[in-house]
């Protein structure tokens, strides 16, 4: 009988060694890959403003990327309505296949403008800074850039990430006059960063 509880026991002690392993190899990578593909927000004199994945340092491919970028205005609660509502418009929405190290992903491309003395502008805009739409800041209260891929990694568990990055535009203000008085290359912070995954 001790041999069986023996035997049975290096079973169990088996099989538990068998998927325990996996799982905790597949935690380990989520807590480690919370970093990976930051948003981040650059300030190019020569282009405007890019908000980007962040890559360029990373040593991780991202597969399936889909990301989208809108202009949210927030309409407060009022007459026959207790709820805010949010009202959306989509700049960008996009699928890319791969984001290979070495490499930062352009979410979105834009430029602010002074248009009169207390007004400021919002200006879409390609890669290189040419103008593709442009809305006034105040017409809206927060830029938002969803993304999600899949992070690849050598022990074959794909781990999905998926992030929000948020900036009110408030703080677009801010920075626009901080880069009137400093108008070099730089990091801006932002406001809210949402982990999905």
């Amino acid at each position: 009988m001790k041999g069986f509880f023996n035997y049975f026991g290096g079973q169990l002690a088996a099989l538990i060694a068998f998927f325990a392993f996996p799982a905790i190899q597949y935690f380990l990578l989520r807590r480690f890959s919370r970093q990976e593909g930051a948003p981040q927000l650059w300030f190019v004199p020569a282009y405007g403003f890019r908000l980007i994945i962040r890559n360029l340092p990373g040593k991780r491919t991202f597969s399936d990327l889909k990301t989208r970028v809108m202009l949210r205005t927030v309409v407060q609660p009022g007459n026959g309505i207790t709820v805010k509502t949010f009202v959306d418009q989509m700049l960008i929405s996009a699928d890319d296949f791969f984001l290979f190290p070495g490499t930062d992903q352009t979410l979105v491309s834009f430029r602010l403008e002074r248009s009169a003395v207390d007004s400021i502008d919002f200006i879409f805009t390609d890669k290189l800074g040419t103008e593709k739409r442009r809305f006034p800041l105040n017409a809206f209260d927060r830029l938002i850039c969803d993304y999600s891929a899949n992070l690849e990694n050598m022990l074959n568990f794909d781990i999905k990430v998926g992030k929000r990055a948020e900036l009110m535009s408030k703080s677009l203000a801010r920075i626009l006059s901080e880069i009137d008085a400093h108008h070099v290359e730089r990091q801006f912070p932002l406001d809210r960063i949402r982990d999905v995954h």
